[in-house]
C-alpha cells in the first residue's frame, strides 16, 4: 500500500505517489541541464589546467596551489546558499510563489556578503601558500593567481544564488546555457592570457585566473538579465535583487551553515590531499591536482542528479506526499550508481589518454595515468554520497549529514592520508585510497540517514 501523510492544516489530502517511471523521467529531465551547468563550472578549471599544463609543470603546479583555497571558499559559499534551492523548491511545490522570490533576494544578500568576505581573506595570497607549506617555487606565480581568483568570488556566488532559484522553480536551462557559453569566453581568454597571444603578456597561471574571473562576472550579468526579463518575475517576487527578511535569512542560514560546513569539510579533505602531495614535491602536486580536477569534473555529473534529488524531494515535501519523497530520493541514487559505473569503466581504460591531455612531462604522465585508473573506484562512491546528500538537503536535514561528513573526512580521511600518504611516503596512490576509505563511511552514514527519514516521513512536516 502506498504510504500516506496526514494533511497539514487546511491543505487537502496529498495525492498518491507517482509511478517509478514518472520519477525516472522527471529526475532525468531536471538533472541533465543541471549536470551540464555544473560540469561547465569545472570545465573552466579543466581548460585552465590544460593550458597551464601545456605551459609546463611549473605553471600547472602554480595553478594547483592557487586553485585550492579559492575552490574551498567557493564551495563553502555555495553551501551557504543551499537554502535558496531548498526553500524555493518547497515553496514552489506548495504553490507559494512569492516565497520563491523572497528566497532569491535573501540568497543574493548572503552571496554578496560571503563573496566579499572570502575575497578579503584570500588577498594575502602568497602568505596563504607559505602557511600551507606549498613548494617555494609556487609562491610568486601561485600567489598572483590566487589573488585574482579571489576577485571572482562575489560574482560566482551571486550567479549560484540566481541559478539555484531558477532550478528550484524547475527552470534549469538558463543556468546551463549561460555556464556553457561562459566556457567559450574562458577558453578564448586562456588562449590570450596564459601563453600571451594577441600582444598580451605571457601570464601563466595568473592569466588563467584572470580569464576565469572575467568569465564569472559575465555569467552573473547574464543570469541577472535573464531573471529581469522573465515575464512572470512579479509573480515570483524576483525583484528587488537584495532582501533582508529576518525570518527567511534565519531559515536559510540554519539550513546553509551546517551544509556549508559539511561540504566545506569534504572539499577541504580533497584539497588537503593535494597539499600533502605538494609536501612531497612539485611533480606530486601537479599529479594530484590534475587527478582531483578530473574527479571534480565527473562529480559535476553527480551534482545534476544531486540537485534533481533536492528539488524533487523538496517538491514532495511541499505537496506533503510521502511516497513521492521516498521514490524521488532512491530513484536518483539508482540512476547515479548506473551512470558512475559507466564513467568509472571508461576512465579506467582511458586513463593514459586523459593524462596526456594534462601534461607532457614524462614523470607526471606515469604517475597521473596510474592515479586516474585508481580514481575510477572513487567516482562511484563520491557520486553516491553526493546524491544522498542532495536528497537529504531537499528534506532540509542538515545536522546528521554534517556529523557524518566530519567523521568520514576529518576522523577517517585526513589522518589516513597524512599517515600513509605523507609520513610513510606512499605518495599519491595512498592519498587516493584515503579518500576512498572516507567515502565508504560517508555513503554508509548518509544512506542510513535517508532510509530512516524516508521510512518515517511524517517527521519532516513537523
Amino acid at each position: 500500500m502506498t504510504p500516506q501523510v496526514e494533511p497539514v492544516g487546511d491543505n487537502p489530502a496529498p495525492p498518491l505517489a507517482a509511478s517509478l517511471a514518472h520519477h525516472i523521467k522527471r529526475t532525468i529531465s531536471l538533472s541533465i541541464p543541471v549536470m551540464l551547468a555544473r560540469a561547465g563550472l569545472v570545465i573552466m578549471f579543466t581548460i585552465n589546467a590544460i593550458f597551464c599544463g601545456w605551459q609546463g609543470t611549473g605553471a600547472l603546479a602554480d595553478l594547483g596551489a592557487a586553485a585550492i583555497p579559492q575552490v574551498t571558499a567557493t564551495v563553502v559559499g555555495v553551501g551557504l546558499l543551499i537554502g535558496t534551492i531548498i526553500l524555493t523548491a518547497q515553496a514552489n511545490g506548495a504553490g507559494r510563489h512569492a516565497d520563491c522570490g523572497r528566497a532569491l533576494r535573501c540568497g543574493l544578500t548572503i552571496a554578496l556578503g560571503a563573496g566579499l568576505l572570502f575575497m578579503t581573506v584570500l588577498m594575502p595570497a602568497e602568505s596563504l601558500l607559505r602557511f600551507f607549506g606549498q613548494p617555494p617555487e609556487t609562491y610568486a606565480g601561485g600567489g598572483r593567481a590566487l589573488f585574482i581568483f579571489g576577485l571572482s568570488l562575489p560574482g560566482i556566488l551571486m550567479f549560484s544564488a540566481c541559478s539555484f532559484f531558477l532550478e528550484g522553480i524547475n527552470r534549469p536551462l538558463p543556468g546551463m546555457v549561460i555556464t556553457l557559453s561562459g566556457n567559450l569566453i574562458n577558453l578564448a581568454l586562456n588562449w590570450v592570457f596564459v601563453p600571451g597571444n594577441l600582444g598580451a603578456p605571457e601570464m601563466g597561471a595568473a592569466g588563467s585566473a584572470l580569464a576565469t574571473t572575467i568569465t564569472r562576472w559575465c555569467m552573473f550579468a547574464a543570469i541577472a538579465l535573464y531573471i529581469l526579463a522573465m515575464r512572470d518575475r512579479k509573480r515570483y517576487g524576483a525583484l528587488p535583487w537584495f532582501g533582508f527578511d529576518p525570518a527567511t535569512l534565519k531559515r536559510m542560514l540554519i539550513l546553509g551553515l551546517p551544509l556549508a560546513f559539511a561540504i566545506g569539510t569534504e572539499t577541504a579533505c580533497f584539497n588537503m590531499m593535494i597539499y600533502m602531495a605538494g609536501w612531497l614535491g612539485r611533480t606530486e602536486l601537479a599529479t594530484m591536482y590534475a587527478t582531483i580536477n578530473v574527479t571534480s569534473f565527473v562529480y559535476m555529473l553527480t551534482m545534476g542528479l544531486s540537485t534533481a534529488a533536492s528539488v524533487r524531494v523538496g517538491n514532495a515535501i511541499g505537496r506533503a506526499n510521502a511516497g513521492d519523497l521516498k521514490r524521488a530520493g532512491w530513484t536518483a541514487v539508482g540512476l547515479e550508481a548506473t551512470i558512475m559505473c559507466i564513467v568509472a569503466t571508461a576512465t579506467y581504460f582511458l586513463a593514459p589518454t586523459i593524462a596526456r591531455a594534462y601534461s607532457q612531462d614524462p614523470l607526471v604522465l606515469d604517475m597521473l595515468g596510474a592515479a586516474l585508473a585508481l580514481t575510477a573506484l572513487l567516482f562511484i562512491l563520491d557520486g553516491l554520497q553526493g546524491v544522498l546528500m542532495g536528497a537529504l538537503r531537499g528534506a532540509a536535514d542538515t545536522l546528521i549529514p554534517t556529523i557524518v561528513y566530519i567523521v568520514s573526512f576529518v576522523v577517517v580521511g585526513l589522518p589516513m592520508g597524512y599517515l600513509i600518504g605523507f609520513k610513510a611516503g606512499a605518495g599519491v596512490p595512498a592519498l587516493i585510497w584515503s579518500l576512498i576509505a572516507a567515502l565508504v563511511v560517508a555513503v554508509s552514514g548518509l544512506g542510513w540517514r535517508f532510509h530512516r527519514l524516508s521510512s518515517r516521513p511524517e517527521g519532516l512536516w513537523r
